[in-house]
């Protein structure tokens, strides 16, 4: 590869990773924020590459010098995001935060995406319930709404979730229940921490992005599984923290998590639970796929 079409490359590739990079912060779709990673990636080892023949002096071939460069910053994001494992591990941040209910208002970014989103909760029949908070810290709340449809057994759980650009990530929850059976299907991005007890049914889908769609999937699996379903207890708050303490209790069992009265001296996460968690945000960052 000549320099001259080298350079024309590096060029496109930034500002396409500007381009993306814009659109992610207007709406934060999972797919272009893992596009901008690709991007990412590929400009770090076909400039690096480039630099290290212009400006170092290297004599070596350009198709030699890029996968060295690539491969340089898979290992760098490695070593990354386990330091921040270890740092969410010993963090006040927890693993399955505990709701309580709040009397103030949702706050629903006021743009096109989020209010269509908005409104296509009201036409499949879902109506909101409850309104909560989750303390993640000194200033910092995870807000939720819960809603229910007209039968009462499926539930939608939205998360505003804070992220570094100020704007919420918004993730759908849908949840069936029947007896200590749970379904779930949701398109969140994040890694999880924890493990889902065996009774738990959770199909995964970061790439979906309607609720409409969504909604189907959820209703096909309900349908393929021939369950009989139950209605949710009155008092939503009190059983959706229920759910999070069992939660925290399987993957406490599981070698995921430290037990409680450990985890101030040793962190949330076992070794076991680090090592999951590194590995699902490298194979979301970089492949989409959720273990």
């Amino acid at each position: 590869m000549s320099n001259d079409i080298a350079g024309y490359l590096i060029i496109g590739l930034g500002m396409a990773l500007l381009f993306v990079s814009y659109r992610v912060r207007l709406n934060p779709v999972f797919a272009l924020v893992l596009l901008s990673r690709w991007v990412r990636w590929i400009l770090f080892g076909l400039g690096m590459a480039y630099l290290a023949r212009e400006w170092v002096g290297s004599t070596r071939a350009y198709w030699s010098l890029a996968p060295m460069f690539l491969l340089l910053w898979i290992l760098l994001e490695s070593i990354y995001a386990w330091l921040a494992v270890k740092a969410l591990s010993l963090s006040n941040l927890p693993v399955f935060p505990n709701y309580r209910s709040s009397s103030g208002d949702i706050g629903w970014p006021v743009e096109k995406g989020y209010l269509a989103a908005k409104d296509e909760i009201k036409r499949l029949g879902f109506s909101l319930r409850e309104k909560m908070k989750a303390s993640l810290g000194p200033q910092m709340d995870l807000q939720s709404a819960l809603y229910l449809d007209e039968s009462e057994t499926i539930r939608l759980q939205v998360v505003f979730a804070p992220r570094a650009t100020g704007r919420p990530a918004l993730f759908f929850i849908l949840s069936s229940k029947s007896e200590e059976c749970r379904w779930a299907t949701d398109n969140v991005w994040l890694p999880f921490g924890g493990v889902f007890p065996e009774n738990w049914k959770v199909d995964r889908n970061p790439f979906t992005r309607r609720l409409k769609s969504l909604f189907k999937k959820h209703l096909r699996t309900i349908a393929k599984e021939g369950a009989t379903l139950e209605k949710f207890n009155e008092d939503l708050v009190d059983e959706l923290n229920d759910e999070q303490d069992k939660l925290d209790k399987e993957s406490t069992e599981r070698g995921v998590l430290f037990p409680r009265r450990q985890r101030p001296e040793f962190g949330k996460l076992t070794v076991d639970g680090r090592y999951r968690v590194w590995k699902q945000i490298l194979l979301l960052n970089y492949l989409g796929r959720i273990v």
